[in-house]
């Protein structure tokens, strides 16, 4: 599951610029390369979308209308009458027209890869976002009164300028009109109570239910909320001026990246003709180890066959002269073949077997070198055909090992998939849950509202029922509720422990 950020900022006092914001209403005339502009693709401007366009003024006069008629009615005096109620406030030191919010989904880094806008499933589906935020937005803030909200696709990244009126009616107000526009009564009025110790608290808590809101529905599309900075910032013009100089940045960067790319790639034809010169130099040298390694065995072989030599030599020429001395005492004698003589005058009776003995010997001394050869040439035609084997073996082995650990990689993935298809059904759950649970706080807090007197004790029933099923977590609660409902749960705590007790005790005297 991805994760990006998610941003909420307000405006400076009246600071918008609807011209600005609905550019692709006015593309003709909108000027691209003024300062301040020029970070916008033109190319883009058409993707953007209007979500809501109204006359701020038909908004005055259907919100505060009644109220300025009934105010002008108890007015005596003419000059104390109101003519016009918007232009009113807007000449006004203390009051604002409007509020302008800036709500945007991800930042610069998580668009960059994205080549096309009009085809990039990632910008598509912030837009999606970021409409379904503004539907919810309507619905969960009723005093804030939407009258322009545009989504731009044409900046470094999807976002949603919104401009509201706020309305805060004010039944117990002495003087001046009934209802105002006022958006820290407004968000008063919303269940965001104003703190005496800190003046944002109450903005605080309605940024981070809105950017939590805003997250819900990016949780629908797969993507989790991550920590960021946008929510630190004061206003959309200090926000606009960091994303500017993170632009500017990241422009230096990637200069410095592509001179450090070109560095290194000279580095590397560097490395790689040095290791080249190297791997010759080494190969070079092993083969002039392995040359001279045969080269003593060589000389080893030549040393033996001299002197296999010499002995085949020496075995001939006794050979030849026992023959020729064999075959003389035969022809002096005639005594037949030199295999067959028995009796040889001065020399006395001949041993046969002694002498067939003697002449296989010398006949096996004679062959002997060439049975040395007959032996090395088998030996090397057995020792080839045992490293062929051997290679055959490692080749299957090998072909073995690559499809077991292709197999257990597809099931790996298989288990993955699997697995983020129930995270995301288990997320789809929470969230619906959430909703649940921010529906039931909504209506708890309508009744608690609607009968004062009753409110805290709801509360704290909420926090002992909480106590009774074994959890103690709170969701889209107040802190002051959330303080009421403790009360609740540490009395039930206290009246369960109060009961074991007393149990313990009565155990001990029936003993």
């Amino acid at each position: 599951m991805s994760e990006m950020t998610m941003s909420f900022s307000k405006g400076k006092a009246n600071e918008t610029s609807i011209k600005h914001n609905n550019r692709n209403l006015y593309q003709e005339e909108f000027d691209y390369d003024m300062v301040g502009h020029r970070h916008i693709r033109p190319e883009y401007t058409e993707l953007n979308e209007v979500l809501i366009h109204d006359d701020i003024r038909d908004v005055y006069k259907r919100e505060f209308g009644q109220a300025v008629k009934k105010y002008n009615q108890g007015q005596k005096r003419k000059d104390r009458r109101i003519k016009d109620y918007y232009s009113k406030v807007k000449n006004s030191k203390n009051q604002r027209t409007q509020i302008e919010f800036m709500v945007q989904v991800g930042n610069m880094d998580d668009y960059k890869n994205a080549k096309d806008r009009f085809t990039s499933q990632q910008w598509q589906d912030s837009k999606k976002i970021l409409e379904n935020y503004f539907e919810s937005f309507k619905k969960r803030n009723p005093n804030l009164i939407p009258y322009n909200a545009v989504i731009h696709m044409d900046e470094s990244t999807p976002h949603l300028h919104l401009n509201v009126v706020p309305v805060a009616h004010l039944p117990n107000a002495k003087r001046g009109l009934k209802v105002k526009p006022s958006l820290d009564r407004a968000l008063d009025e919303e269940g965001y109570k104003r703190s005496e110790r800190d003046n944002r608290q109450q903005w605080k808590e309605f940024q981070h239910a809105e950017a939590q809101a805003l997250a819900d529905e990016a949780m629908i599309f797969g993507i989790d909320r991550k920590k960021g900075i946008q929510n630190q910032l004061k206003n959309v013009h200090q926000y606009k001026q960091v994303m500017r100089e993170i632009e500017n940045l990241q422009e230096q960067k990637q200069q410095i990246d592509t001179q450090v790319r070109d560095k290194r790639a000279q580095l590397d034809s560097i490395s790689e003709r040095e290791l080249a010169v190297s791997v010759r130099e080494k190969a070079i040298s092993d083969k002039e180890q392995k040359s001279a390694k045969l080269d003593e065995k060589i000389r080893r072989k030549q040393f033996v066959l001299a002197d296999w030599d010499k002995k085949e030599q020496h075995a001939r020429d006794s050979w030849k002269a026992w023959g020729r001395t064999v075959e003389k005492m035969a022809r002096a004698k005639n005594l037949g073949s030199p295999d067959d003589y028995l009796v040889v005058g001065t020399f006395g009776q001949v041993d046969k077997d002694a002498t067939k003995d003697r002449i296989s010997k010398l006949l096996e001394l004679a062959g002997h070198g060439k049975n040395i050869k007959e032996v090395e040439a088998e030996n090397r035609k057995l020792r080839n055909q045992g490293i062929e084997q051997f290679r055959g073996f490692v080749r299957e082995g090998k072909s073995l090992g690559d499809a077991r650990r292709k197999k257990e990689q597809e099931e790996l993935k298989k288990r993955l998939r699997e697995q983020d298809k129930r995270i995301k059904e288990q997320q789809k759950k929470i969230l619906q849950l959430r909703m649940f649970a921010d529906a039931a706080m909504r209506t708890i807090r309508g009744i608690a509202k609607a009968i004062p007197e009753r409110a805290h004790q709801i509360w704290k029933n909420i926090g002992a029922n909480l106590h009774k099923v074994g959890g103690q977590t709170y969701i889209h609660m107040r802190k002051d509720e959330i303080s009421q409902a403790n009360e609740g749960y540490s009395e039930a705590a206290n009246s369960q422990k109060s009961r074991y007790n007393q149990y313990l005790r009565s155990r001990n005297l029936d003993r």
